[in-house]
């Protein structure tokens, strides 16, 4: 998945978030209403809907610090609060200066950055040990149905923005490159040479050259 994360565009998110209907999950216009569909997502992610049966897991158990070290052997007390581990501290595993020989562990590390930091995001910079249980064995986590897991957490991130007022979570990026898909307004940072040809859609965006 190539997405660049710097080229987030906040008030479009806003706009969008403050025309979320929570009981359709749609964006009401006054033209149309129209939402993320499990397509729209598949399309731009390449992440299937409801293709795997197992669920994301998640156990409380990997909160212990002696627990966690097991995966992530930089950790300790200093990077948890509440049971969550600093996105700072994942980076650490993803930089040229790490032991680059590790190579399950640094997989381990992007797999939890990416749940922390993009899927799943929340405004703590910071994701649960728990969802450990996901990458434990990554042989499994490659039959996770992430797909479901990371459009229904959109779909609540919206609903808890709507109705109390606070800020989006989970993966608000998708909006901006799912409005642009279906109204083709801006483009501001748009591959005209795999325009038509990228799959996931994803892949068509970068900084211009």
């Amino acid at each position: 998945m190539d997405i660049l994360l710097g080229n987030s565009d906040n008030r479009l998110i806003q706009a969008l978030t403050e025309r979320w209907w929570p009981t359709t999950h749609t964006f009401l216009f006054p033209c149309v209403e129209i939402g993320v569909t499990p397509l729209n997502f598949t399309m731009l992610t390449s992440l299937s809907i409801d293709r795997y049966l197992t669920q994301v897991p998640y156990d409380d158990a990997w909160c212990v610090l002696s627990n966690a070290w097991q995966l992530l052997p930089n950790i300790d007390f200093s990077h948890i609060k509440s049971g969550n581990v600093s996105i700072s501290h994942l980076r650490t595993y993803l930089t040229i200066a790490a032991d680059r020989e590790d190579n399950i562990t640094i997989a381990r590390a992007f797999i939890l950055f990416m749940m922390g930091y993009v899927w799943f995001q929340t405004a703590s910079d910071t994701v649960p040990l728990g969802y450990l249980a996901a990458v434990a064995d990554l042989d499994d986590a490659a039959q996770y149905d992430w797909g479901s897991a990371i459009l229904a957490s959109l779909y609540h991130g919206l609903d808890t923005a709507v109705t109390t007022g606070g800020a989006i979570i989970g993966f608000s990026q998708l909006l901006e490159y799912w409005f642009y898909e279906y109204c083709g307004v801006g483009h501001p940072i748009f591959k005209e040479y795999v325009k038509f040809s990228a799959y996931p859609r994803l892949r068509a965006w970068g900084i211009k050259t």
